[in-house]
């Protein structure tokens, strides 16, 4: 997820569809041998779906591009070394130590705020195995929160209602129905999966006072995902299900 608030680009995870952001920022004319990138990329967690993409991220191969890679202390391994063996022979032809741009890899405590240009982003720690962070970006009086990766609480949690309160969009995990979380269909229980319904993002994002919710992280063919976004409409007008190209004005 590309976020545009200053000179300096921001993005949040490395999964596949940042291939495109790379061949996207090209066209815009926004990195080429002439026009260089500096940007920051903040890794909710190290999980495949959120790292896949980077060995193929267009812009990490031009000299003169920098990037600050940010990602959680103690998620069991850092940024760096996992990055490293993502590209390492077998599995990728271009070692991460012989990429053209500049890499700067910060492992960050959850409650850390870093500031880019003007804008500040904290860090939170999410319910989700092996550990994911969460984040709160502030920017000229409009606030911005990616909560993926993240599994809901009996009640509300008091710290994710704090994290969230009055976001101005809150891209939230809603990855299932609440049948399919306990397993009332086909008896396969998803608690403790590490990902949330999109009732409970629902009624956060209606208790925090949150203005637009972003239903993220789909475990669901479209049809489903269209069904999910309907019936959450119904209590939450303010609410879109994420799509490739979703472009959100704040």
């Amino acid at each position: 997820m590309e976020v545009r608030c200053g000179p300096e680009l921001i993005v949040f995870d490395a999964g596949t569809g940042i291939r495109e952001l790379g061949e996207d920022l090209v066209r815009r004319g926004m990195c080429s041998s002439k026009t260089k990138i500096k940007g920051h990329i903040f890794f909710s967690h190290l999980h495949w779906d959120h790292v896949q993409g980077f060995p193929f991220f267009s812009p990490i191969f031009e000299e003169g591009n920098e990037f600050h890679l940010y990602g959680g202390r103690n998620l069991n391994r850092t940024l760096y070394s996992l990055m490293s063996d993502q590209m390492a022979a077998p599995n990728f032809p271009v070692s991460l130590q012989t990429l053209a741009a500049t890499l700067r890899f910060h492992d960050v405590e959850p409650g850390t705020t870093i500031v880019v240009d003007e804008a500040r982003i904290r860090t939170e720690r999410l319910n989700h195995p092996g550990g994911s962070l969460g984040y709160r970006l502030e920017h000229d009086g409009k606030v911005l929160v990616y909560a993926s990766d993240t599994e809901h609480t009996d009640g509300l949690d008091p710290l994710m209602l704090e994290f969230v309160r009055a976001a101005d969009a809150l891209i939230y995990d809603s990855m299932f129905t609440p049948d399919q979380y306990l397993g009332v269909a086909d008896q396969l229980s998803r608690q403790s999966w590490g990902h949330s319904t999109w009732e409970a993002a629902v009624e956060l994002a209606r208790v925090a006072g949150v203005k637009q919710l972003i239903l993220f992280h789909h475990g669901n063919c479209d049809a489903v995902v269209a069904d999910i976004e309907s019936n959450a409409r119904k209590r939450f007008p303010g609410c879109h299900a994420a799509y490739e190209g979703l472009e959100i004005l704040l």
